[in-house]
């Protein structure tokens, strides 16, 4: 049999870096995607009016760290 995972060794694995230690980068998108999530999910709920504009926020978020980010490691590694 495959070896079964916890939740939270899932979770501590998305938030980590190869050293194994708390990355502030990875940890920032997870709590910030979670936060968007439930808010966009919530206004869907309560069946309010500005949902499409809190999806394109979600998705600006979601979209725009990652592209930060690798433009950011990318400038990184041409300085040295």
């Amino acid at each position: 049999m495959g070896r079964e995972r916890l939740p939270g060794a899932f979770v501590k694995e998305l938030m980590t870096d190869s050293g194994d230690k708390l990355s502030s980068t990875k940890a920032i998108k997870w709590l910030g995607f979670f936060a968007l999530l439930v808010v966009l999910l919530y206004s869907v709920y309560l069946n309010r009016d500005y949902v499409p504009e809190l999806f394109s926020t979600f998705a600006f978020f979601c979209g725009g760290l990652t592209v930060t980010k690798g433009m950011a490691d990318a400038y990184k590694e041409g300085v040295k």
